[in-house]
């Protein structure tokens, strides 16, 4: 008996102390169960704290409940459990609603705020900027599947999202124009079509949902672009993919959804920019196709700033109708939407969200209200003095990066309130660099003509025009 009770006490002991010995030590580990950066050594050097108050015995409990071993196991042990005895969801990202339904953790809300008429504001911007030069906009709003599938949210939970009508009333208000993609989805969803997964995708739309979301997109630049072609279904290969676990997650489920297949063949020439045009480090995606049959039938090269909805689903639906369709990463990319304007040259633009991308987290407010975009020159011409002046070519530096030119100048007026430069019959917006003494552009090096370039300052209804000597 004895013996049993040591040998029972060293098993005890030993079970204790296993899940130490395997304690993981690496930095910067991103746990796969929960789809999150673990928190690293409070004492160490890749330690950064939530707040300046952090307190350092919550940070060494948080790290040690982060590293123990097994953890990992554990958390999928019991998630797992409570999945098959008591239908429940005990999941850092994810939760259950009605009818076997998988939502992201409903967060409480904000009223319509000061964040989002500035959000507003920018749009603003950029429509204006196009109209000015007679380029159609749209600004895409997608809803999240929370929004659309509300009545399939556990009893007790309250999502009021009552912003998002707020936020539409004041795009009627300001004349923006605007596709909002939730009547359409849920009108779907009533008439029995699953466009959102019941449990693998979380929070956004499944391939059939991008179809119809993109068709109701393409119904809208018909306005400007009547032949533009909208998508059909036979157009597409259409199977079915098994998902066995939750996205980012080991979440086990068992749920097939639609996956659609373009027939057609588009040339894909992102190759040509990617690796010089410039994009945020945390939002690099980026995409330049086109389809030779529907440019011949007139349709539009377009400037789509997109997110997730667009990047993982809807971009096949815009590649199959699209003359040209080049696609940046929004968040934060939008800020400099004159960069990428410049470099594309657009027939349109398109600018996609979806609703919960619609914070700080995605897009700046302190960038947003300080973005200024230039008026079209043309517009401030027609009522200027015009002074011609001479500037010499060695105050031009132009750099070629693959398909890009870099050009900056100087000795141009520094306290100019815009600046452009005249290439052959195109204009484009220069930027002041840090130091207020230089501007700079970039553009497609097929549009650059060092024999025919003119710079032109503008400062309180003064034009000046350099012809170069």
């Amino acid at each position: 008996m004895k013996k049993i009770k040591i040998g029972t006490i060293i098993i005890f002991i030993v079970l204790l102390f296993i899940p130490i010995l395997k304690f993981n030590w690496k930095e910067n580990v991103v746990s796969e169960i929960d789809n999150r950066t673990l928190t690293n050594n409070p004492l160490g050097p890749n330690y950064q704290p939530e707040n300046d108050d952090d307190d350092l015995t919550d940070a060494l409990d948080n790290y040690l409940q982060d590293r123990i071993g097994f953890r990992d196991q554990m958390i999928y042990l019991y998630t797992v459990a409570n999945d098959k005895l008591f239908d429940k969801m005990v999941h850092p990202t994810y939760t259950y609603g009605k009818d076997g339904y998988v939502f992201f953790n409903a967060e409480r809300q904000p009223e319509f705020n000061e964040y989002h008429a500035t959000f507003i504001d920018m749009i603003e911007k950029i429509q204006d900027y196009c109209e000015a030069r007679n380029v159609p906009f749209l600004f895409v709003f997608e809803p999240a599947k929370i929004s659309v599938l509300q009545d399939e949210l556990q009893e007790g939970i309250n999502y009021n999202n009552d912003w998002v009508q707020d936020f539409m009333k004041e795009l009627d208000r300001r004349d923006i124009n605007y596709v909002d993609n939730t009547s359409l989805l849920k009108e779907k969803m009533e008439e029995g079509e699953n466009v959102f997964n019941k449990k693998y995708n979380a929070g956004h739309w499944n391939d059939l949902g991008a179809f119809y979301g993109v068709n109701n997109v393409l119904d809208a630049l018909k306005a400007w672009y009547p032949t533009i072609h909208i998508n059909q279904k036979d157009e597409f290969d259409i199977t079915e993919r098994l998902n066995t676990s939750l996205m980012v997650s080991e979440f086990p489920i068992h749920e097939y959804e639609p996956v659609f297949t373009p027939k057609a063949k588009v040339d894909d020439i992102t190759d040509r920019y990617a690796k010089d045009i410039v994009l945020n480090e945390q939002f690099p995606h980026f995409q330049y196709v086109i389809n030779e049959k529907r440019k011949e039938e007139g349709a539009p090269k377009a400037l789509v700033f997109q997110g997730s909805y667009m990047n993982e689903m809807g971009y096949k639906f815009l590649e199959n109708s699209l003359g040209e369709y080049i696609a940046v990463h929004d968040y934060q990319n939008i800020i400099n939407f004159d960069y990428y304007y410049n470099i594309f040259q657009p027939d349109c633009v398109v600018f996609e969200v979806a609703e919960y991308t619609v914070n700080e987290d995605y897009f700046s407010q302190e960038n947003m209200e300080t973005m200024v975009l230039n008026p079209k020159e043309e517009n401030l011409e027609e009522n200027a003095e015009i002074i011609p002046e001479e500037l010499n070519k060695s105050n031009i530096s132009v750099e070629k990066k693959g398909s890009l030119y870099n050009i900056e100048v100087q000795k141009l007026d520094k306290d100019a309130e815009y600046v452009y430069i005249k290439i052959n019959d195109n204009i484009y917006d220069m930027k002041k660099d840090e130091n207020g003494k230089k501007f700079n552009v970039t553009i497609d090096a097929e549009n650059y003509d060092e024999n025919n370039i003119e710079f032109i300052t503008y400062k309180s209804g003064t034009m000046k025009k350099y012809l170069l000597s």
